[in-house]
């Protein structure tokens, strides 16, 4: 459907549309639930307002609710087979850059990273970004994901300086500035 009939739609034709998008979304939703999974994709549906819905909405709340359930759709991990493919190929990527991970562990680690992520962006620098999950899928399986990001916030600061040969920030500063 091209844009300009998108547009054109009354509340009634987009509800039917939509309709559809959030059915086939909502299956796929319950399919990783019937398995006790999740994926990046589900993450991200739930943080952007729960399940698909049509229920009590105005045309362009239906219009917000297509955007939605079109890009969960379109993602590779909204469904169990893609997210399958996708922890494949990341397990054998962080291998090869040295990361000892186990498919069991990689929900966990992930997890993990994605916290840490948000409190420490710097740590998605390709080099520090290897060390840190090497660091997370090295501590005991016992811990919980809580504990882990406890953990390694407490170690962000030295794999950085370890990546960075840096002791502190001020460190290699031009001489300008020394006093």
């Amino acid at each position: 459907m091209d844009i300009r009939t998108f547009n054109k739609l009354n509340v009634s034709e987009m509800r039917k549309v939509v309709g559809r998008l959030v059915s086939a979304g909502n299956k796929r939703v319950r399919n990783f639930q019937k398995a006790g999974e999740s994926s990046p994709a589900i993450r991200q549906l739930e943080k952007s307002g729960g399940l698909l819905s049509t229920k009590g909405k105005d045309l362009n709340a239906l219009r917000s609710e297509y955007s939605r359930a079109k890009n969960f759709l379109e993602s590779k991990s909204s469904t169990r087979a893609g997210w399958k493919t996708i922890k494949k190929e990341t397990i054998e990527n962080m291998r090869k850059q040295g990361v000892d991970i186990t498919p069991d562990k990689l929900d966990k680690v992930l997890k993990v990273y994605e916290r840490l992520k948000q409190i420490d962006p710097s740590i998605t620098a390709k080099a520090l970004k290897y060390k840190t999950m090497n660091e997370i899928s090295s501590m005991p399986e016992q811990m919980d994901v809580e504990e882990m990001i406890l953990a390694m916030e407490d170690r962000i600061d030295e794999l950085y300086e370890e990546n960075s040969g840096v002791e502190n920030e001020f460190t290699g500063v031009s001489g300008f500035f020394e006093m």
